[in-house]
Protein backbone atom coordinates (compact mmCIF):
# COMPACT_ATOMS: atom_id res chain seq x y z
CA UNK A 1 0.00 0.00 0.00
CA UNK A 2 2.81 2.43 0.91
CA UNK A 3 4.62 1.58 -2.34
CA UNK A 4 1.45 2.42 -4.30
CA UNK A 5 1.18 5.84 -2.61
CA UNK A 6 4.87 6.60 -3.27
CA UNK A 7 4.52 5.48 -6.90
CA UNK A 8 1.37 7.61 -7.38
CA UNK A 9 3.14 10.68 -5.92
CA UNK A 10 6.11 10.12 -8.25
CA UNK A 11 3.86 9.75 -11.31
CA UNK A 12 1.99 12.96 -10.44
CA UNK A 13 5.29 14.84 -10.00
CA UNK A 14 6.67 13.56 -13.29
CA UNK A 15 3.42 14.35 -15.12
CA UNK A 16 3.50 17.94 -13.85
CA UNK A 17 7.10 18.33 -15.00
CA UNK A 18 6.29 16.89 -18.42
CA UNK A 19 3.30 19.21 -18.83
CA UNK A 20 5.42 22.27 -17.97
CA UNK A 21 8.15 21.09 -20.34
CA UNK A 22 5.63 20.61 -23.16
CA UNK A 23 4.22 24.11 -22.60
CA UNK A 24 7.70 25.68 -22.65
CA UNK A 25 8.51 23.75 -25.83
CA UNK A 26 5.34 25.08 -27.50
CA UNK A 27 6.17 28.68 -26.50
CA UNK A 28 9.73 28.27 -27.79
CA UNK A 29 8.37 26.86 -31.05
CA UNK A 30 6.00 29.83 -31.41
CA UNK A 31 8.85 32.29 -30.82
CA UNK A 32 11.03 30.53 -33.39
CA UNK A 33 8.23 30.65 -35.95
CA UNK A 34 7.50 34.31 -35.17
CA UNK A 35 11.15 35.27 -35.54
CA UNK A 36 11.39 33.40 -38.86
CA UNK A 37 8.30 35.21 -40.14
CA UNK A 38 9.72 38.58 -39.06
CA UNK A 39 13.08 37.82 -40.70
CA UNK A 40 11.43 36.74 -43.95
CA UNK A 41 9.44 39.96 -44.19
CA UNK A 42 12.43 42.12 -43.18
CA UNK A 43 14.56 40.50 -45.90
CA UNK A 44 11.82 41.23 -48.42
CA UNK A 45 11.68 44.87 -47.30
CA UNK A 46 15.50 45.10 -47.40
CA UNK A 47 15.44 44.19 -51.07
CA UNK A 48 13.56 47.41 -51.87
CA UNK A 49 15.23 50.81 -52.35
CA UNK A 50 14.48 53.89 -50.26
CA UNK A 51 13.88 56.10 -53.30
CA UNK A 52 11.02 55.55 -55.78
CA UNK A 53 11.98 54.32 -59.25
CA UNK A 54 12.04 56.67 -62.22
CA UNK A 55 8.93 54.92 -63.55
CA UNK A 56 5.58 55.56 -61.84
CA UNK A 57 5.73 54.85 -58.12
CA UNK A 58 3.16 52.42 -56.62
CA UNK A 59 1.09 53.63 -53.69
CA UNK A 60 1.92 50.87 -51.19
CA UNK A 61 -0.13 49.48 -48.30
CA UNK A 62 -1.38 52.81 -46.96
CA UNK A 63 -2.52 53.75 -50.48
CA UNK A 64 -4.69 50.65 -50.70
CA UNK A 65 -2.29 48.41 -52.65
CA UNK A 66 -2.29 45.06 -50.86
CA UNK A 67 -0.27 43.09 -53.41
CA UNK A 68 3.28 43.13 -52.01
CA UNK A 69 4.76 42.14 -55.36
CA UNK A 70 3.94 45.69 -56.52
CA UNK A 71 5.82 47.40 -53.68
CA UNK A 72 8.82 49.24 -55.08
CA UNK A 73 10.16 51.12 -52.02
CA UNK A 74 10.72 50.45 -48.33
CA UNK A 75 8.07 53.04 -47.46
CA UNK A 76 5.37 51.05 -49.31
CA UNK A 77 5.35 48.56 -46.40
CA UNK A 78 4.38 51.16 -43.78
CA UNK A 79 1.23 49.92 -42.02
CA UNK A 80 1.34 46.51 -43.72
CA UNK A 81 -0.48 43.80 -41.76
CA UNK A 82 -1.22 40.17 -42.44
CA UNK A 83 -2.78 37.63 -40.14
CA UNK A 84 -3.33 33.94 -40.61
CA UNK A 85 -2.06 30.52 -39.79
CA UNK A 86 -1.20 30.39 -43.51
CA UNK A 87 0.88 33.39 -44.57
CA UNK A 88 1.55 34.53 -48.12
CA UNK A 89 5.18 34.95 -49.08
CA UNK A 90 6.44 37.48 -51.63
CA UNK A 91 6.97 34.77 -54.27
CA UNK A 92 3.29 33.82 -54.15
CA UNK A 93 3.78 30.66 -52.08
CA UNK A 94 2.12 30.24 -48.71
CA UNK A 95 3.48 28.67 -45.54
CA UNK A 96 1.51 27.02 -42.76
CA UNK A 97 2.63 28.71 -39.55
CA UNK A 98 -0.29 27.11 -37.78
CA UNK A 99 -0.30 24.62 -34.96
CA UNK A 100 -3.90 25.72 -34.60
CA UNK A 101 -2.96 29.34 -33.91
CA UNK A 102 -2.67 32.51 -35.90
CA UNK A 103 0.29 34.85 -36.35
CA UNK A 104 -0.09 38.55 -37.15
CA UNK A 105 2.72 40.58 -38.75
CA UNK A 106 2.75 44.39 -38.65
CA UNK A 107 5.25 46.76 -40.24
CA UNK A 108 6.09 50.27 -39.08
CA UNK A 109 8.34 52.48 -41.21
CA UNK A 110 9.68 55.56 -39.41
CA UNK A 111 11.21 58.21 -41.65
CA UNK A 112 13.82 60.75 -40.49
CA UNK A 113 15.19 58.21 -37.98
CA UNK A 114 18.64 59.76 -37.49
CA UNK A 115 20.22 57.92 -34.54
CA UNK A 116 21.43 60.13 -31.70
CA UNK A 117 25.15 60.76 -31.84
CA UNK A 118 25.34 60.50 -35.63
CA UNK A 119 25.62 63.38 -38.02
CA UNK A 120 23.92 63.50 -41.36
CA UNK A 121 20.65 64.35 -42.97
CA UNK A 122 17.72 62.90 -41.01
CA UNK A 123 15.81 62.14 -44.21
CA UNK A 124 18.57 59.68 -45.19
CA UNK A 125 17.61 57.34 -42.32
CA UNK A 126 14.57 55.05 -42.10
CA UNK A 127 13.79 52.65 -39.25
CA UNK A 128 11.70 49.59 -40.11
CA UNK A 129 10.14 47.46 -37.36
CA UNK A 130 8.36 44.16 -38.01
CA UNK A 131 6.24 43.01 -35.05
CA UNK A 132 4.80 39.50 -34.95
CA UNK A 133 1.99 38.55 -32.55
CA UNK A 134 1.88 34.86 -31.63
CA UNK A 135 -1.07 32.57 -30.86
CA UNK A 136 -0.77 32.84 -27.05
CA UNK A 137 -0.62 36.66 -27.14
CA UNK A 138 3.16 37.09 -27.00
CA UNK A 139 4.89 39.41 -29.46
CA UNK A 140 8.37 39.71 -30.89
CA UNK A 141 9.85 42.56 -32.90
CA UNK A 142 12.71 42.92 -35.34
CA UNK A 143 14.06 46.37 -36.28
CA UNK A 144 16.50 47.48 -38.94
CA UNK A 145 17.90 50.92 -39.71
CA UNK A 146 18.17 51.75 -43.40
CA UNK A 147 20.30 54.58 -44.74
CA UNK A 148 20.53 56.30 -48.09
CA UNK A 149 24.04 56.62 -49.44
CA UNK A 150 25.20 58.92 -52.19
CA UNK A 151 27.96 57.52 -54.35
CA UNK A 152 30.37 59.93 -55.99
CA UNK A 153 32.42 59.07 -59.04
Amino acid sequence: MIASVVLAAAVIGIAGTLAASYQQSAVRGNKTTALSLAQQLMEEISSRPLDPPSSPDHAGWSGGVHDRTLYDTVDDYNGYTDSSSTLAMNDGNTIDAGDGGSYTRRVTVTSNALPSGLTGTASDFVLVTVTVSMPQGQTTSLSQLFTRATLYR
